[in-house]
């Protein structure tokens, strides 16, 4: 499979006084497994804070480091668009993102899907 690499520079204002911070992406379209979880202690520990401090009832996903670097944005069909990887799983491996509903119930609808991915990774 040809995997599609290309890289974008975006400019962002940090803090609103005309300055500029420019940061390189690359993305990488990939077939991912894509499962689901919510903050609750079924699926989690149930602290409602990701590996990355955020609040777990906010939408996010949670990625396998060695291949996805936390901080990575992602693409995702019927999910999201510019998703941050924010967590970590003991059972996300490889090519297998878990993304991330605030009800039990919307994690279960989901179910497990195959679905190709934009995986956009900051270069600097």
């Amino acid at each position: 499979m040809k995997t599609l690499i290309s890289t974008i520079v975006f400019l962002i204002c940090l803090c609103n006084d005309c300055c500029t911070i420019e940061e390189k992406w690359s993305q990488v379209y990939e077939i991912y497994k894509v499962t689901a979880y919510c903050p609750c202690s079924l699926c989690t520990n149930g602290d409602g804070i990701t590996a990355t401090g955020r609040d777990a009832y906010t939408i996010g996903v949670a990625v396998d480091e060695s291949i996805i670097p936390l901080g990575s944005r992602l693409d995702i069909p019927e999910y999201g668009t510019w998703v941050l990887a924010d967590d970590v799983g003991g059972a996300i491996k490889n090519k297998h993102i878990d993304i991330r509903f605030k009800t039990h119930q919307e994690a279960l609808n989901w179910g497990v899907k195959k679905l190709k991915i934009r995986i956009w990774r900051r270069e600097n």
